[in-house]
């Protein structure tokens, strides 16, 4: 067993999930998916031609992946015969997000937004969009991990979809949107990826233009050396190359400090490779940094459970009852 897989068994065991086997969703929220995420085609110079999904956010407006768009001058959004002419773009190329605007209002529904933060590790999740940028599909799956960045949180989900799906919706079993099927990795083990339906908020404030050629590179799409710190961990961690993991985890640490998922994979490598001492701090470390941050301390408790270590599980658990018994609906 991956290590990978073992603290996600170890995180549903947390969460009080008996099984990662999920209950299809209704078909009331299957008849919602499938009209408000639509087919985008994007045309640029010398014909370069592209095709993914969006999700309509407004009644006018959709959220799609500016990598699908990046080099358009024409973009179309549809829905079986249905096309309507995209006249305005807002693009954050750095965050992969781009938000479209058509020249009338579309006759869809607006998908409700839910912060990635409020998801929890094992929580079911439904991938739908373009898969190759044919027919819609649908995928379910869980939410394997989440991975803090400006100011929410990159979901890592076991909802698989294809490259061509970029722009897709990754949704929560009532059906709210909670992110945008972006990228997959390949770490032994495909990995997928979607980034934040809530970065949209930031996204409304930039200035519109109409659709151009766009410029940057995605943060996924980065050299190595440049991509987020869990990213530059994947493969090390998928092949349990505890010596890699340790020196990235400090380099993560010192670039990072105030991150309580950098201190928990320098505990999770320390560990790894006996070294006791080293590991109580980061572990220490980690805590004390999340503070109260639920995500984090699940993380945590997660992974001692499955290191058996019951003195962090311990602490961890205590952490996250006094956060309980601090929030106001409790």
């Amino acid at each position: 067993m991956s290590p990978i897989v073992g603290f996600f068994i170890a995180a549903l065991a947390l969460c009080g999930t008996a099984s990662p086997a999920i209950a299809a969703p209704s078909a009331a929220v299957m008849m919602q998916l499938s009209r408000v995420v639509l087919k985008v085609s994007a045309l640029g110079d010398d014909e370069q031609f592209s095709v993914g999904s969006a999700v309509v956010i407004g009644p006018d407006t959709a959220l799609t992946n500016c990598h699908v768009t990046r080099h358009a001058h024409t973009i179309v959004l549809s829905r079986g015969l249905a096309r309507h002419a995209v006249v305005g773009e807002r693009a954050d190329t750095s965050r992969d997000l781009c938000l479209l605007r058509t020249a009338e209002a579309l006759p869809y529904p607006a998908a409700e937004l839910r912060p990635a933060g409020t998801l929890l590790p094992g929580e079911p999740v439904i991938a739908h969009g373009y898969s190759g940028g044919m027919e819609p599909q649908f995928a379910r799956g869980v939410v394997l991990d989440l991975h803090g960045a400006s100011g929410s949180h990159i979901i890592q989900t076991t909802a698989g979809f294809k490259r061509g799906a970029s722009g897709g919706g990754l949704f929560d079993e009532a059906g709210r949107l909670v992110g945008l099927t972006t990228f997959l990795t390949s770490a032994q083990r495909t990995e997928y990826f979607a980034v934040p339906a809530d970065w949209a908020d930031r996204l409304r404030e930039r200035p519109e233009q109409p659709p151009k050629p766009l410029s940057g590179d995605a943060f996924w799409a980065q050299p190595a050396e440049r991509q987020p710190h869990f990213m530059r961990l994947l493969e090390p961690l998928a092949q349990a190359d505890w010596p890699r993991v340790m020196q990235l985890a400090d380099t993560w640490m010192r670039e990072e400090p105030h991150v309580a998922a950098a201190a928990l994979m320098c505990a999770r490598a320390a560990h790894a490779l006996q070294q006791t001492e080293r590991s109580a701090r980061c572990i220490d470390r980690a805590i004390d940094i999340a503070g109260r941050d639920e995500i984090e301390l699940r993380r945590i408790a997660g992974w001692a459970l499955a290191a058996g270590r019951e003195d962090v599980r311990v602490a961890a658990a205590t952490a996250l009852a006094r956060l309980g018994a601090a929030k106001p609906d409790r």
